[in-house]
Parts: structure tokens; C-alpha cells; sequence
């Protein structure tokens, strides 16, 4: 199966928001809330006080929502024009492994190589690390067909290299 797939800022973005909400969101959901149960003992040592516990959560909550939001927009800022993450890479997926070509480089990984498979909104990333993923945009698919064979092609090949390993 061979698709042309031309990522944008946008689909870095969707990426970016993606990986965070999978690896990252619980741990900092995680830390804020221990921040804010240590604010509210250190507000409230002298005697609970409602109004200063809701009013210093609300605050709080509001504060913590635009880190993360801040956070993830700054993100379409990261890839560089012309460099390896922008632009149109044609991928050739075969039963032997991905292929990859852009204007000026091209490169081939077996399957084993892929870490795992993972459908969002708008794209499914192929995970060849932790961070690093080939992000394939739903819209370089002509039609449902042709996403119905690519997971079938892919989750097949994923499959055979955990069972033979």
C-alpha cells in the first residue's frame, strides 16, 4: 500500500495533544492535585475556612487549565519548516516493512521496529519510540476502504512480530 502523506503544523499539533493526553495527562493531573492538597493545609492550618478553599481551588483550577492548554499550544511552534517532521512523505507499507521517502531522504524500518499502533481523531500514529511516531493523516486515504486494509496490514505485521518474539 503506498500513501502520500503531507503533515502540517496542525497534524504536529494533533500529535503533540495526543501523546500527552496518553502519556503525560494523568502524571500532571496527578501533581497538580498533590500541589493543591498542600496549598489548601497550608490555607487552612489555622481552621477550615470554605470561601478560601473554594475560592483558591476555582482560582487554582482555572490556573492549572491554562498551563496545560499553554502547554500543548506551544507546540505548533516546535518542527521547522524543511525539516524532517513537515512536509510530504510517501510511505510504501508493505509485508516486509515501511518505506519511507521525502525530498531529501527516504529510509525503510522493519516491523519489529514498531513499538505500537494508535488510532486518534484525525491520524494514526505508528510509535517507533517512546516520542517518535510516523503519523499517518486519515485524510491521505482515498476512501474507508482503503483505512479498513491499512489496520488490517498493519495490526497483522504488529501481531506477527509479538508472537514470534
Amino acid at each position: 500500500m503506498r500513501l502520500n502523506v503531507e503533515i502540517t503544523r496542525e497534524d504536529y499539533a494533533d500529535f503533540a495533544k495526543f501523546h500527552f493526553m496518553k502519556t503525560g495527562f494523568k502524571k500532571t493531573v496527578l501533581f497538580y492535585l498533590v500541589a493543591l492538597i498542600i496549598m489548601q493545609l497550608f490555607l487552612n492550618k489555622d481552621g477550615f475556612h470554605l470561601f478560601t478553599t473554594l475560592f483558591s481551588t476555582i482560582i487554582y483550577t482555572i490556573i492549572c487549565y491554562f498551563l496545560i492548554s499553554n502547554r500543548l499550544n506551544r507546540t505548533r511552534k516546535i518542527p521547522q519548516d524543511g525539516g524532517s517532521f513537515l512536509g510530504e512523505t510517501e510511505f510504501t507499507f508493505s509485508e516486509d516493512g515501511i518505506s519511507h521517502k521525502r525530498q531529501n531522504s527516504e529510509g525503510k524500518v522493519d516491523w519489529d521496529i514498531v513499538k505500537s499502533f494508535e488510532e486518534g481523531k484525525n491520524a494514526f500514529y505508528l510509535y517507533l519510540d517512546s516520542i517518535v511516531a510516523f503519523v499517518i493523516t486519515k485524510r491521505s486515504f482515498a476512501n474507508e476502504q482503503e483505512i479498513i486494509d491499512f489496520k488490517n496490514l498493519v495490526e497483522r505485521n504488529i501481531d506477527k512480530q509479538t508472537t514470534t518474539t
